[in-house]
């Protein structure tokens, strides 16, 4: 008989969970301690460092990569073969025993936000740990010996340094981790609760937070985005005296753009109280009274009196969501005089969902889900618009998000004494997060152009 009463292999996991909560009753991350107070033993220090060394080296024995760990003692650890891109800094031991039994980049990315982890050097490259972790499979035995391995790790050292701003705690990029988390997205991506200079740091001087045209040679930002605004001009085949529907118009850079340009009435919308009065300000500095009206308003308000000749949608499509797609494309199709033509520009969901398409459709666009780009086709067509022009953007987007990525980055410090440390975080971690779905063709981006019938 054996003498274990369990076998090891077969314990339930909610022993396993109790004891990881009882680890962190004992002292619980969020309570925060005087520096001078803390200490680590010698003796305790050696053995975190020699048992921290063999869970990273399992949990990552098949990492093609390399980079560096510094722990929560100060020891730095080399992860893979070659040059370092970047290094990971465990601020708190239970970083890395959630690391090792939830095995999940959710976890990650919340130690990131609340500050028990940082990440130095190439952030884009640690971004790729996601997909080592995603395809991580853990025999159970093993799991338990890494898990029992790490419940022996100091907890003395378990002090928050969640980033201080005005933004509830525990915020996160990712779906299923806590209410809270979610919650605090939604607020940290609302433009109400943002404000404009968090903006200015890095958009173009027109405040496009949509996506640049790189045609030919061109790398800046600034230069892209007026090539976007010319080629959505272009596609209307706008005519001096046209009247143009701007369906939420954000800060007027279209707006202004045509009026000033092209010679058009412009009519633009928005439900946003702040970006409204930055457009109403931006349309009278340039004198543009007489040619553009900035209304808030909804698409719900929209007049079904066939009454403009164009009307343009730039990312609006994206938060509606596939459920109230057809009342959309409906009320547009009524604003529209029979003929009329109506650009809609938006990010569609390119594959089946996975983990990370769903981080995409439940965080970044709680309206709905993503709709499939044959799907909004089907849309546009059940709302009796003929399409005759459909062009792909997906490469100018990743671009246009590594040039944000970088003007974000750039201006760190002053864009955390705005709007504080976790914002900046947040935004930081959304950036990248979109930029590596783009680039896997997880989600597109289309822009379409198409008539009333």
């Amino acid at each position: 008989m054996s003498q274990y009463p369990v076998n090891p292999l077969q314990l339930d996991q909610t022993i396993l969970d109790q004891a990881l909560l009882n680890q962190t009753v004992r002292d619980p991350f969020w309570t925060r301690e005087d520096s001078a107070s803390q200490s680590t033993a010698p003796q305790q220090t050696d053995s975190d460092t020699t048992q921290a060394r063999f869970i990273l080296n399992r949990l990552f024995q098949d990492y093609s990569g390399a980079f560096a760990v510094r722990l929560w003692n100060g020891t730095m650890l080399h992860i893979g073969e070659g040059t370092p891109a970047f290094t990971v800094c465990l601020e708190q031991a239970s970083v890395l025993r959630n690391m090792v039994w939830f095995t999940d980049p959710k976890h990650l990315a919340e130690a990131y936000l609340a500050g028990q982890l940082q990440i130095l050097g190439d952030f884009h490259a640690a971004m790729q740990l996601r997909e080592h972790f995603e395809s991580l499979s853990l025999p159970l035995h093993e799991k338990l010996g890494l898990v029992f391995r790490a419940l022996t790790l100091a907890t003395d050292g378990d002090v928050s340094n969640a980033p201080k701003d005005s933004l509830p705690q525990g915020s996160s990029l990712y779906h299923n981790v806590s209410p809270a988390t979610q919650d605090a997205l939604s607020i940290a991506l609302s433009y109400d609760e943002v404000p404009e200079d968090f903006y200015q740091c890095w958009l173009d001087e027109h405040m496009l937070h949509a996506c640049a045209y790189f045609s030919g040679n061109t790398r800046e930002l600034a230069q892209a985005q007026r090539n976007q605004l010319d080629l959505i001009c272009l596609k209307l085949h706008l005519q001096h005296g046209d009247s143009l529907l701007d369906i939420g118009c954000g800060w007027g850079g279209l707006a202004c753009w045509a009026a000033k340009h092209y010679g058009v009435f412009v009519h633009g919308i928005t439900q946003n109280p702040s970006q409204y009065a930055y457009a109403v300000k931006q349309v009278q500095r340039q004198g543009l009274e007489h040619l553009v009206k900035i209304e808030l308003a909804s698409y719900h308000d929209l007049p079904a009196t066939g009454s403009y000749d164009k009307a343009a949608c730039i990312g609006i499509a994206d938060h509606i969501g596939e459920q109230s797609l057809s009342d959309y494309l409906a009320k547009v199709h009524a604003a529209l005089k029979p003929g009329g033509l109506f650009l809609t520009h938006g990010i569609t969901n390119e594959s089946t969902q996975d983990a990370s398409s769903e981080f995409i459709n439940r965080q970044l666009y709680p309206q709905g889900a993503l709709t499939t780009f044959p799907h909004l086709l089907q849309h546009l067509d059940a709302a009796k618009f003929d399409v005759f022009n459909v062009e792909g953007l997906r490469r100018h987007y990743v671009m246009t998000l590594h040039q944000w990525l970088a003007g974000l980055e750039a201006n760190h410090e002053t864009i955390a004494s705005i709007v504080g440390e976790r914002t900046y975080r947040l935004w930081r971690l959304y950036m990248t997060a979109s930029a590596i779905q783009f680039e896997q063709g997880v989600t597109g981006i289309h822009q379409i152009v198409a008539t009333r019938r």
